[in-house]
């Protein structure tokens, strides 16, 4: 999943590449995914696995607090997803159509919002001298961010709408 996530973030980095930094973030569905199967702790592992990989692959960083913010930070919180495992899957188990989208749904906002968050401080702190003159730097910051978390946080939701509950497989570990 790890491998997936970086092949999905390469590619959603061609369609929108921010100049300072972020894309599409279409690196949360195998994230999500994880964190939904195994529970928050293995998302928190895929996460510090991604960060590691990215911090390889042309990192913007301006100072290391700046990179720990935006990569290892922003890629462990998506494991936040996971605290809506145990509701998904008595969704799926219940056969509730409209439950399975309401915590799938929340599971990716959850998991969208603290990334956004990771992002926006960052912004404020280490990036607001690009904002023109006269915007207030957390406004810079929070548009900036908000133009690509956005869309990630609907592609995302909609992508593992449609995936989870017509492959529930890829939420329940096999029991033997």
């Amino acid at each position: 999943m790890t491998s997936l996530a970086l092949v999905l973030d390469y590619l959603s980095g061609l369609f929108l590449r921010m100049p300072n930094g972020g894309s599409i973030a279409l690196i949360m569905i195998p994230v999500i995914l994880m964190s939904i199967r195994w529970g928050v702790s293995a998302g928190f592992i895929i996460g510090v696995l991604i960060a590691g990989l990215q911090l390889m692959n042309n990192p913007i960083i301006a100072t290391p607090v700046q990179g720990f913010l935006d990569y290892f930070v922003a890629s462990v919180v998506i494991c936040l997803s996971g605290l809506f495992s145990g509701p998904i899957k008595k969704a799926i188990q219940d056969k509730k159509r409209k439950k399975q989208f309401f915590y799938i749904i929340l599971a990716v906002f959850v998991a969208s919002f603290f990334r956004l968050l990771t992002f926006f401080i960052s912004g404020v702190v280490f990036f607001s001298h690009y904002a023109p003159k006269g915007t207030p730097g957390w406004v810079y910051s929070l548009v900036y961010n908000s133009t690509y978390m956005v869309p990630s946080f609907i592609i995302c939701s909609i992508v593992l709408c449609l995936l989870i509950p017509s492959a529930s497989r890829l939420v329940f570990p096999q029991q033997k």
